[in-house]
C-alpha cells in the first residue's frame, strides 16, 4: 500500500508512506528555494512519483472544512460580540471589535469555501483517489502515531486551520479521540503572531526572533497589559482571545497593540509575550488529567522550543514527543498516517531518523562544483578532515547524505563551528545576515549529555532540536 499525503499550506509538503514506512518526505521550499512557499507542491509530487514508479494506491490531503461546505460557527460569534457589547469599553472599542469579529468571519468563509475547495478541486482532477482530512487531526496524528506511546494525550496549537485554532485529543489503540477544540478567532497562534508582526518581524516565520530576544527582556514589565489579551478556560478546555479588554485580536496585524512599543521595550515585550504562552499552554497541559500522563505535540506553536521544554518539566508528564515538522509542513505526513491507519487498522511504522529528502551523488555534486567553477579536493577521511578544521576554529559548511524534514538542520544540512570561539556567534549571524540576538544550538556525543546537561526525560526531541534543555556550569 502506497500513500502519497501533500499539503499545500505554509511550507507546503509531501510525504510518502509505503505499507506503514514513511520512507520520503520534502518541502517544496527545499527544491524552489522560496522560503515558507504554499501551493501545490507539483516539484515534489513529481519526485514522490518517480520513486515509487507511479504506483499510488491513495492521495491525502487536508482541508475537510472546505468539502463540506461549512460556514464559520455563527453562534460563537455571536456570544463573543454579546460578551464585547456588554464589556466596559468605550463606544467606539466596541464597534471597532465588532467590526473586526465580522470580518474574521468573513475571511475565514472566503479562505474555507473559496480558496482551499479550490485547490481541492484542483487535486481532485489531478488524483481520482483523493481523501480529505481535518487540519488538526492530521497535526494530531502525525505527533500521537510517530510518538511510540500506546496511550497519550495529543495536543495542537497553531494559528488556525479548518474549524479549529487548537484541538485536544486522547489516544490509544481505538486511534484518536476529540476532547475539546478552541475557536479560530481564539488563537494562541496570533496572539504570539501578532507580537512577532508589531516587533518589526515576519509573522510564521520569525516566531524564533521572539523567543531569541524574550531571553534579553524583563517579563514582568509588560506582564500586566499583555496578560489582558489571551487566558486558558479550564473548565471548557480552551483558549480565550480577550476581546472584551479591547486589545486581542485573531490578527496578525493588531493595530490594538501599537501602543505597547510606545511603553516597554522590544525585548521586555518578547519576554512577557513568551511567558504569557508558556503559562496558557501549562494551564492546559495540567487540566488535562490529575493522574501522569504521556503528551505528543503538533502544530507550529510547538516550534518553540523553550515552551516544549517548560511543559516537559511538568511533573505530571512522563515524557512528551514533539513531531519534528511540527508546523503545516507535518500536515501531509499526519494525513498519510491516518490514511494507513484506517486502511490497515495499524499504526505506521516509526522511523529510525527523520533524514527523509533528497539525496544527491558525488558525480551530481561534482558536476555542480565544476560548473561554478568553485576550487575543491577529496579528503581520504573526510570525518577527519572536518574535526581537524573544527578544531582550527573553521567554519564548515557540511552537505551530505539526506535531507532533514522539518524547519531544523539536523547535521546533513548544517553550518558546523567550533563552541570554543567565542565571538563566532557575531561572526556567522552576520555572515548569514541573522539577527544578532538569535541562538546557536550545540550538538554532542550521547555519551557526554549527563555531564554538559540536566535532563529526565523526553530525549528523543533532542536528536530532532525540538526543545531546549538546562546545562550545568
Amino acid at each position: 500500500m502506497i500513500i502519497l499525503g501533500i499539503n499545500y499550506l505554509s511550507e507546503s509538503t509531501v510525504s510518502l508512506i509505503k505499507n506503514g514506512k514513511l520512507i520520503f518526505a520534502i518541502s517544496e521550499e527545499r527544491i524552489n528555494r522560496k522560503k515558507n512557499w504554499y501551493g501545490i507542491p507539483y516539484h515534489s509530487i513529481k519526485i514522490a512519483k518517480k520513486i515509487v514508479k507511479n504506483k499510488i494506491d491513495y492521495v491525502v490531503t487536508c482541508g475537510l472544512s472546505a468539502l463540506n461546505n461549512m460556514m464559520p460557527n455563527d453562534k460563537e460569534y455571536k456570544k463573543k460580540e454579546i460578551i464585547i457589547s456588554k464589556s466596559n469599553l468605550p463606544k467606539k472599542i466596541k464597534n471597532r471589535q465588532i467590526k473586526f469579529l465580522k470580518k474574521r468571519r468573513d475571511h475565514e468563509d472566503n479562505v474555507i469555501n473559496k480558496r482551499t475547495l479550490h485547490v481541492i478541486n484542483i487535486l481532485k482532477k489531478e488524483f481520482k483517489n483523493i481523501n480529505i482530512y481535518d487540519h488538526h487531526t492530521a497535526h494530531a496524528a502525525s505527533a500521537a502515531f510517530y510518538s511510540s506511546y500506546k496511550s497519550c494525550y495529543v495536543l495542537t496549537i497553531d494559528g488556525w486551520g479548518d474549524d479549529a485554532s487548537s484541538k485536544i485529543f486522547k489516544f490509544n489503540k481505538k486511534g484518536l479521540k476529540l476532547i475539546s477544540q478552541t475557536n479560530t478567532f481564539d488563537s494562541l497562534g496570533y496572539f504570539y503572531g501578532s507580537i512577532t508582526k508589531l516587533l518589526g518581524f515576519k509573522p510564521h516565520q520569525h516566531e524564533g526572533k521572539i523567543l531569541g530576544l524574550a531571553a534579553y527582556g524583563k517579563p514582568e514589565r509588560a506582564y500586566k497589559e499583555i496578560s489582558k489579551m489571551i487566558s486558558f478556560d479550564k473548565k471548557n478546555l480552551r483558549f480565550v482571545g480577550n476581546y472584551e479588554n479591547g486589545i486581542y485580536q485573531a490578527n496578525y496585524n493588531n493595530k490594538n497593540l501599537n501602543y505597547l512599543k510606545q511603553k516597554f521595550s522590544k525585548e521586555d515585550i518578547s519576554a512577557a509575550a513568551q511567558k504569557i504562552l508558556e503559562e496558557n499552554v501549562i494551564k492546559c497541559v495540567d487540566s488535562l488529567d490529575k493522574k501522569k500522563f504521556n503528551i505528543a505535540l503538533a502544530g507550529g506553536v510547538f516550534a518553540n522550543v523553550k515552551l516544549n521544554q517548560k511543559i516537559m518539566e511538568l511533573e505530571k508528564v512522563k515524557d512528551l514527543f514533539i513531531f519534528p515538522n511540527m508546523g503545516d509542513g507535518g500536515l501531509s505526513t499526519g494525513a498519510a498516517a491516518l490514511e494507513y491507519y484506517g486502511k490497515s487498522n495499524k499504526k505506521p511504522i516509526i522511523p529510525d531518523n527523520y533524514y527523509l529528502g533528497l539525496k544527491y551523488t558525488d558525480s551530481e555534486i561534482l558536476n555542480e562544483i565544476k560548473k561554478n567553477n568553485l576550487r575543491y579536493t577529496k579528503p581520504t577521511n573526510l570525518p577527519f578532515f572536518v574535526a581537524k578544521k573544527l578544531s582550527e576554529e573553521k567554519i564548515v559548511a557540511h552537505f551530505n547524505d539526506k535531507m532533514e524534514f522539518g524547519p531544523r538542520a539536523l547535521g546533513n544540512r548544517s553550518i558546523l563551528c567550533s563552541a570554543k570561539k567565542n565571538e563566532i556567534n557575531i561572526e556567522l549571524n552576520k555572515k548569514l545576515n541573522r539577527t544578532e540576538f538569535m541562538p546557536f544550538a550545540p550538538i554532542i556525543m550521547k555519551k557526554y549529555l549527563n555531564k554538559y546537561f540536566k535532563f529526565k526525560k523526553g530525549l528523543k526531541n533532542f536528536e530532532h532540536m525540538t526543545m531546549t534543555t538546562k546545562c550545568r556550569k
